[in-house]
């Protein structure tokens, strides 16, 4: 077990998420008791676009747009929110902002069927995208949904051409997904059990029966995941305070690196030489940074787009 040296980038979010690194380098982020998302410079929140519910996981498509989930307004109670839970009842889509700062939907149901909470995505070497769609659990008394309630959910494929579909069903909450290094497969992060599942990339958009990549323990609550450049895969651990450090080819947990805040919800590779970790803390709503040994893994981002002006905060 390792204890972060983090450092500090910046604070003042409302449930923190979704770090990408856009084509020039900038790190953005989401809030999903925010309803926004903000690029962050010299320490300074920048909001570029409130398209309100709750922005999710993120990432920067081929052609340079950022590409988010937004899940229609679900967030657990933390510091941040004050100890408000999301309501919910929002409208659940997958969406994208251009460089003019405009917030377009390209996606809200699959064959008629209204999407669930979509929570995180990633892109694979096609130009398509995969993403989670779980189901919130009913809230307790306390305002929590737990995972380990929730109905089964949904992990779907959007085609480069927009073609969207349902391509499996049945994890107990999916949450953070990444294609592996060498695009044969698809890992994706179920936080009701704490497993990470494989399943075999048969062609884009088709997938092979699930198969165990790693257990990570049933107080785990994976979260969002990204690689380095050696092959370990490091899983956000919401709720248990960690980042999970995954042996290369999966099996072995090699060390769980501890962070201040127990609500640590996403991680992406950034800086000029891509070996800084940057990390979504949500109950201190904040974003932190440590370094380490090795770069993250390349990831394609496309061409750079213009910036929208944004609101310094």
């Amino acid at each position: 077990m390792t204890t972060a040296d983090e450092r500090v980038i910046a604070t003042g979010f409302a449930y923190t998420e979704g770090p990408c690194i856009g084509p020039d380098g900038t790190l953005w982020v989401v809030e999903l008791a925010g309803g926004c998302v903000s690029r962050i410079e010299d320490g300074r929140r920048i909001v570029v676009a409130r398209p309100g519910g709750s922005p999710n996981g993120a990432a920067f498509a081929p052609d340079g747009r950022l590409v988010f989930c937004n899940n229609g307004g679900n967030w657990g109670p933390n510091e941040s929110t004050g100890m408000r839970p999301g309501p919910g009842g929002g409208h659940p889509a997958i969406q994208c902002l251009t460089g003019d700062g405009e917030v377009h939907t390209l996606l809200d149901s699959i064959d008629g069927t209204p999407l669930n909470a979509p929570n995180d995505l990633c892109f694979d070497q096609h130009g398509g995208y995969y993403f989670t769609d779980p189901v919130w659990a009913r809230r307790d008394e306390h305002g929590s949904a737990p995972a380990a309630a929730s109905p089964p959910g949904d992990v779907c494929y959007v085609s480069p051409d927009g073609t969207a579909r349902r391509v499996h069903h049945g994890l107990r909450f999916p949450n953070g997904l990444h294609v592996t290094p060498d695009g044969q497969a698809l890992l994706v992060g179920e936080t009701g059990t704490g497993l990470i599942h494989r399943f075999d990339i048969t062609a884009p958009g088709s997938l092979g029966p699930p198969a165990t990549y790693a257990d990570l323990g049933p107080d785990s609550f994976p979260d969002g995941m990204c690689f380095d450049r050696d092959g370990r895969l490091l899983v956000a651990g919401t709720g248990s305070g960690a980042v999970f450090v995954v042996a290369p080819g999966g099996g072995t947990v090699q060390d769980t690196v501890r962070f201040a805040d127990p609500d640590v919800t996403n991680v992406c590779f950034g800086g000029p030489d891509q070996r800084t970790l940057f990390v979504t803390q949500a109950s201190l709503g904040r974003v932190v940074a440590i370094e380490w040994p090795v770069p993250g893994m390349a990831l394609f981002t496309g061409a750079r787009p213009e910036q929208g002006q944004g609101e310094s905060q």
